[in-house]
C-alpha cells in the first residue's frame, strides 16, 4: 500500500488531492501513458507525443544545471489503484510508520501573514484575472453555480530571506517566471485537434477517422492509412490522401453552410464556440450531415479514391498534355515520373500531378464544395447524397491536372530542371486559382470588364514568378481555361 501526504480540494466537478511526493518516488510511480495505456486510435489519444530531445536537452539540462530550479503542478490522473481519501481527523499517528507519521507532521500546518498579505500571481495571471472579473461580477455571464466555493491549487512562493534586498528578490521572482513558461511547451496543432474535446470540428474529425470508410483508421493504429497526423506538410512520395490539419480546417468549411452565417449554429441563434462542447444529439447530426458530404464528394470526383502515390508527382519528363506514364523513379531523394514509349497500360495507373491531392488544393476545394451546395441545394445547403452528388457535378468536369491551364506556372512553377507547388506570392496565387475556379463553375458571373482583369491578374502571377513571357503561349493558355468552363456550363 503506498501512502502519501496530501490535501484536499475542489473545483467545478473535480475532486482533486495535492500531494506530496519525492523524486525518488515519482521516478518509479508515475508513469506516461503510452506505458499503461495501450490502445492509441485516434478517438482514444489522452496525452502529446514524448518530445524525447526536447526532456534531454532542455529540462534535464535546467534540472542539474539551477540550484533555482522549479517546477509547477505535476498533473496525475489515478486510472486504477483503488485511491481512498482519510481526513486528518479520522488518522490515528500511532498507527502510522514513524516517517509517515513525521511526514504528516511536517506537510500539514497553518500559513499566517502577521500584516495584510502582498503577494502576486507569478505565473497564472490570465487565470487569476478570469477569476477576478467572475466573482466581481465584472463580466455579462454569471458565474457558475458554487464557483465562489471552489478549491484551487495555489502554491506560494515564499520570501524566506530578508537580507536580499527587494530588487534582488525581484530578479529572482523573475528568473523563476521564466523557468516556469520557458519549458512549458503550447501544444501543436495536430495534438489539439487529437485532444480537443470541445471543439466540435476536432471531434468530428477525429471520428471521421474513426468510422468513416475512405478515411479509417486500422484497427488499434492510431495512424490512418489516409490521414497523416503529424505535421501538415505532403510531399510525393507521402501515401496518405491529406493531413489531419488540412482535413479538419475542410470539415470546419464544409459544415460552415451560409444559412450558418447568417442566423447562427444552434436554435436560439448562437454562433458556434469551440471552446463549449455541443450537446451530443447535434454532434451526432453534425457527423451524419459531414458524412454525407464526403460520400457525395468521393463518388463526384472518384479519383480522390485513388494511390496519393500517383496522384502527387510534379515531375515529368516530356511532360505533353494527357501523355502517358508507367515508371516511378527516385531521382536524388525527388520523385519522378518518368514516359515510357509504347505505354498501353490502364490510363488510371497513370501518375498524374492532381491539385486535390494537394493541402493547398484540398482547402480550396472544400470552399468550392461548400459554395455548391449552397447555391444548388435547399435547407440551408443539407440533402441527401443523390441530391448534393447533383449539384456537385460540375467539379467532375474541372480539370485538376497541376500542368494544365491554368495552373501551370500559377500554382505549380518550374524551378531549374524541377516542378514545384508555388511558395512565393502563394496566398495571391491561391486566391486567383479561387477566382478562375468560382468564375468556370459559374459561381461568380463576369462580365467583359471583370473577366479581363481575372485574366490580367492569372498573366501578372506568372510573369511574376519566371512564366513564360510568350504571348501566343499565354493566349493559348488562357483559351484552355475558356474551353474548360464552356465544357463546364455546358455540362460535359
Amino acid at each position: 500500500m503506498k501512502i502519501y501526504p496530501a490535501i484536499r480540494a475542489q473545483m467545478g466537478n473535480w475532486n482533486y488531492f495535492i500531494v506530496r511526493m519525492k523524486m525518488r518516488e515519482i521516478a518509479p510511480e508515475v508513469d506516461l501513458a503510452h506505458d499503461i495505456y495501450q490502445d492509441k486510435t485516434l478517438s482514444d489519444a489522452i496525452q502529446r507525443t514524448l518530445g524525447e530531445n526536447r526532456v534531454k536537452k532542455d529540462i534535464v539540462g535546467y534540472l542539474v544545471r539551477r540550484e533555482d530550479r522549479f517546477f509547477s503542478s505535476i498533473v496525475v490522473a489515478a486510472m486504477e489503484g483503488k485511491p481512498a481519501w482519510t481526513p486528518l481527523s479520522r488518522i490515528d499517528p500511532s498507527a502510522l510508520p514513524e516517517s509517515l507519521a513525521k511526514s504528516l507532521g511536517e506537510t500539514f500546518g497553518i500559513l499566517s501573514f502577521g500584516d495584510e498579505p502582498k503577494y502576486y500571481a507569478l505565473d497564472g495571471q490570465h487565470r487569476v484575472h478570469a477569476v477576478k472579473l467572475l466573482v466581481n461580477g465584472n463580466t455579462r455571464e454569471n458565474p457558475p453555480a458554487g464557483f465562489d466555493n471552489d478549491l484551487l491549487s495555489v502554491i506560494v512562493v515564499l520570501r524566506e530571506d530578508h537580507d536580499v534586498s527587494e530588487r534582488e528578490w525581484l530578479r529572482r521572482y523573475r528568473r523563476l517566471f521564466s523557468s516556469l513558461n520557458r519549458y512549458a511547451k503550447p501544444t501543436d496543432r495536430d495534438t489539439s485537434i487529437i485532444m480537443d474535446e470541445d471543439d466540435l470540428f476536432a471531434i468530428l474529425t477525429r471520428r471521421l477517422i474513426t468510422d468513416h470508410d475512405f478515411f479509417r483508421a486500422p484497427g488499434k493504429d492510431k495512424e490512418s492509412f489516409k490521414v497523416l497526423t503529424k505535421g501538415k506538410n505532403l510531399k510525393s512520395g507521402n501515401s496518405h490522401f491529406t493531413a489531419l490539419q488540412t482535413l479538419y480546417a475542410m470539415n470546419e468549411t464544409l459544415l460552415t453552410t451560409r444559412e450558418r452565417i447568417s442566423r447562427g449554429w444552434f436554435s436560439d441563434g448562437e454562433s458556434m464556440d469551440k471552446q463549449i462542447r455541443p450537446e451530443e444529439d447535434f454532434i451526432d447530426d453534425a457527423y451524419a450531415e459531414l458524412s454525407a458530404y464526403w460520400d457525395a464528394i468521393l463518388e463526384t470526383l472518384p479519383d480522390l479514391k485513388r494511390n496519393p502515390l500517383l496522384m502527387r508527382c510534379h515531375d515529368r519528363e516530356g511532360y505533353k498534355g494527357l501523355a502517358p506514364y508507367q515508371r516511378i523513379e527516385i531521382v536524388g531523394g525527388q520523385m519522378r515520373c518518368r514516359a515510357e514509349e509504347g505505354w498501353e497500360g490502364d490510363l488510371h495507373d497513370h501518375p498524374h500531378d492532381h491539385l486535390v491531392f494537394w493541402p493547398i488544393g484540398q482547402e480550396l476545394f472544400a470552399k468550392l464544395v461548400r459554395a455548391l451546395l449552397d447555391d444548388g441545394l435547399p435547407q440551408g445547403g443539407r440533402a441527401d447524397v443523390e441530391r448534393m452528388k447533383s449539384a456537385l457535378e460540375p467539379l467532375s468536369r474541372v480539370s485538376w491536372e497541376l500542368h494544365d491551364a491554368p495552373w501551370r506556372h500559377l500554382l505549380l512553377v518550374l524551378r531549374g530542371d524541377h516542378w514545384r507547388m508555388r511558395s512565393e506570392d502563394r496566398k495571391s496565387a491561391v486566391q486567383v486559382a479561387e477566382n478562375i475556379l468560382r468564375w468556370m463553375l459559374n459561381l461568380d458571373s463576369l462580365d467583359e470588364k471583370a473577366t479581363t482583369a481575372l485574366r490580367e491578374k492569372w498573366q501578372e502571377l506568372l510573369l511574376h514568378h519566371d512564366g513564360p513571357a510568350d504571348d501566343e503561349y499565354l493566349d493559348e493558355m488562357w483559351q484552355e481555361a475558356v474551353n474548360m468552363r464552356a465544357r463546364i456550363m455546358a455540362g460535359g
